[in-house]
């Protein structure tokens, strides 16, 4: 969910929050006028029944209690009702209209308002007229009155919330759009820098504090792509010592142990021409010792084939890979093919040395983690990108893949090269793809 919609809902639920505390607020506000009014009547009636003592002089006229009903019904407030006794006039009950309050509230309306807000209370007076003696008086409000006072003021005010509710979300949801506009792009290019784009730069059109997170944004990514090509430059250089010291270590091999494991091959070769005919233990030790400086020549010969490859700039880089899958062949009985698509005029040998690398290193994973029957291994060229696959019917899983620091060095040396590298399980094994854009472009590199 955007941070624009989100803005945009929480305004619609806080207006509509506000407009329900506004009803609550208007129907509380009846509630109270009503307890006002009540008051109000109480007065108001009081002060009529003693005034009417000193100024009627026809107390004991029949018509006295009818004047004074009149009287008291000319200052009650609509709504209420009064309850009065006096020495002359026996308990009466008067109630003022309130069909000025509209029609009647509805029986949702007043069951709902009555279990929150209280009718008003009743009140009660008592006093003295002259010497007619004394008076009693209570005034009370109708509760269905109070109720429908409360609707009225409801829906006056409703009309009035949604009016202002709709300017207000009309309004602030076109400001909300338009100030947050610049959000979008700064959104996107922090995505493109997290997937790797880090030629990704926001647009700094933005206002205030958004114009400055897109030049904070443009600058961290400057920075951000300073430091990765500084670490391409150095993981570049350590490949290339890597290289070298391998080097280094073959000829190493070949020299001191090579020759050793020669001159120790006819050593023991000789022991067993010249032991003596009744002394065929010796013999037979010495047929042990060559056997295993045989075993050990081959595992050299291994790990020369690893640690130095065959000169690229001579055979090129199909040939040479064609004959390291031939070597696994013969060893593991698998099948590997390869698929070359490439022009290899076109490839610089420091491009054509890491391809070489990264197949031998996936080779030598899926024979290591997994019992491959074929291992393929496609080149390909799209304009000046070259795409390396490597795929195989293993079973190989990607936990016991990542065991090893086979995967951080394909990861490196692709990185080095400005490419990409991806591993994903396949329905039958593992699938390894590398993808170095400009790679056909580097051959003065």
């Amino acid at each position: 969910m955007s941070l624009r919609f989100r803005l945009v809902l929480t305004l619609w639920l806080v207006t509509l929050l506000a407009g329900a505390v506004t009803l609550c607020l208007a129907a509380a506000d009846a509630y109270r006028t009503a307890a006002q009014n009540t008051q109000t009547t109480l007065t108001r009636a009081s002060y009529v029944l003693e005034r009417n003592y000193h100024m009627e002089p026809r107390v004991g006229d029949p018509l006295y209690a009818e004047m004074t009903s009149i009287k008291l019904l000319g200052v009650m407030a609509p709504g209420t009702c009064i309850v009065f006794e006096q020495r002359k006039i026996s308990e009466r009950r008067l109630c003022a209209g309130w069909q000025v309050f509209g029609q009647i509230a509805p029986a949702r309306f007043r069951t709902a308002v009555e279990q929150v807000l209280t009718p008003p209370a009743p009140v009660t007076r008592t006093g003295t007229a002259s010497q007619s003696g004394a008076f009693r008086i209570e005034s009370s409000f109708d509760p269905v009155a109070a109720a429908t006072l409360a609707w009225q003021r409801v829906r006056m005010t409703l009309w009035q919330t949604l009016a202002m509710a709709a300017g207000v979300l009309v309004l602030g949801t076109i400001a909300i759009l338009s100030r947050l506009g610049p959000v979008g792009g700064i959104v996107s290019g922090l995505d493109r820098l997290a997937s790797g784009d880090l030629g990704a730069r926001v647009d700094a059109g933005g206002r205030d504090e958004f114009g400055q997170i897109a030049q904070a944004v443009n600058r961290l990514a400057a920075r951000l792509r300073a430091s990765a090509a500084q670490s391409r430059a150095l993981t570049r250089k350590l490949i290339e010592v890597e290289d070298v010291e391998r080097r280094q270590l073959a000829r190493d091999l070949h020299d001191e142990f090579g020759q050793t494991l020669t001159a120790t091959a006819a050593l023991a070769a000789s022991v067993a021409c010249a032991a003596p005919p009744d002394r065929r233990d010796i013999a037979r030790d010495a047929e042990a010792i060559g056997a295993n400086i045989r075993s050990m020549m081959e595992c050299l010969r291994g790990a020369f084939a690893r640690l130095r490859p065959p000169d690229l700039e001579e055979v090129g880089l199909a040939a040479s890979l064609r004959t390291m899958l031939a070597g696994w062949e013969v060893q593991r009985g698998a099948r590997l093919t390869l698929d070359c698509a490439l022009d290899e005029d076109r490839l610089p040998d420091a491009v054509a040395l890491d391809l070489y690398r990264i197949v031998q290193e996936c080779v030598t994973n899926a024979m290591r983690h997994g019992t491959p029957r074929h291992v393929r291994v496609t080149l390909r060229a799209e304009s000046a990108t070259v795409r390396l696959g490597v795929e195989d019917d293993g079973g190989g899983t990607l936990e016991a893949d990542r065991q090893g620091h086979g995967l951080l060095g394909i990861s490196e040396r692709a990185g080095a090269m400005g490419g990409t590298f991806a591993i994903a399980e396949t329905p039958r094994g593992i699938r390894v793809t590398v993808t170095l854009p400009d790679a056909l472009s580097r051959r003065a590199a």
